[in-house]
């Protein structure tokens, strides 16, 4: 009979520790919350994920050009939460840390323990000279003719010696059109006042364009006094236009990004909107009153 239970207990040791091994390998455990560039892309060269949670034509611009990833739209991560591996080191990646920063949170709370956001996202990413890649950007009809051939792959009008370029819009109306100036912003001799840039690169989504468009809406309807007083500047810029070198420097702008420059008595405050401009700039009922309300507390 002390065989038998000896011979019992030593099954079931052997069952329990079986279950624990499963167990485990079923819950891999995240060295660490937060990886830098260079520590995740050695991360993915074995059979680490990383999930991308911007809005799919955001990757369209400029994506991880890594081993192994998957588009999950912040938005669309609660949902999908069951696809979401949790056997393998799974790194959350977006533009600039935010939004993955909210999927991790998210997840963490959904009880993922082998989850890491990817710091500084994209532009770090980038910055670090990591691999990246693009897709084709669909080609839009210019605004003064829906069927010209003189369209640039952003969408804009090729220059003529009698036109400017002009970002595409839907109608034919070519007041409606905002130009879209690649030189340098012009300064101004005011001390106080607040200076707003949408930047964009020569690949631009359908998000960073709503963001353009979107911002532009606002300071029409709402500040237009402001910017003919010279109180507010704002200013489309081209990141990869070399005039626009030094501002973009300035701004460590290498892509699409919403940024402000509320200067005081002279001096330089820079703030970055772009979480804010991303997440909000497909939804223009939520977009044009946030900004609204950002630009006027500055305005105070």
């Amino acid at each position: 009979m002390q065989k038998i239970i000896l011979t019992l207990t030593a099954v079931a040791s052997i069952f329990i520790m079986s279950c624990n091994s499963n167990s485990s390998q079923k819950n891999f455990v995240s060295e660490k919350e937060t990886f830098t560039p260079k520590e995740a892309a050695e991360i993915l060269k074995g059979n680490a994920l990383l999930i991308d949670v911007r809005e799919p034509d955001e990757l369209t611009e400029q994506s991880y050009d890594v081993k192994n990833s998957i588009n999950i739209p912040l938005d669309s991560v609660e949902s999908k939460i069951n696809s979401i591996p949790k056997d393998k080191q799974v790194i959350l990646a977006c533009q600039k840390g935010g939004r993955s920063q909210k999927a991790f949170n998210l997840l963490k709370g959904k009880g993922f323990t082998n989850i890491a956001n990817l710091e500084g996202g994209m532009n770090a990413w980038d910055e670090a000279g990591l691999p990246t890649k693009t897709g084709i950007a669909e080609k839009k009809a210019c605004c003064a003719n829906p069927n010209s051939k003189d369209c640039n792959p952003d969408g804009t009008c090729k220059k003529t010696t009698a036109t400017e370029d002009k970002p595409c819009c839907s109608g034919t109306d070519k007041s409606k059109c905002a130009t879209e100036k690649s030189s340098s912003v012009s300064t101004t001799n005011a001390k106080n006042h607040l200076e707003v840039y949408a930047f964009h690169g020569t690949r631009q989504c359908e998000t960073c364009k709503n963001m353009k468009a979107n911002t532009k809406a606002t300071l029409d309807k709402y500040f237009s006094e402001e910017m003919k007083s010279g109180k507010i500047v704002f200013q489309i810029i081209d990141v990869d236009d070399v005039k626009n070198e030094k501002l973009a420097e300035k701004f460590q702008a290498t892509g699409t990004a919403l940024m402000v420059d509320n200067v005081v008595n002279g001096k330089d405050n820079i703030i970055d909107w772009s979480d804010f401009a991303f997440d909000k700039a497909n939804d223009a009922e939520a977009f044009v009153p946030e900004l609204k309300t950002k630009i006027s507390s500055l305005l105070k």
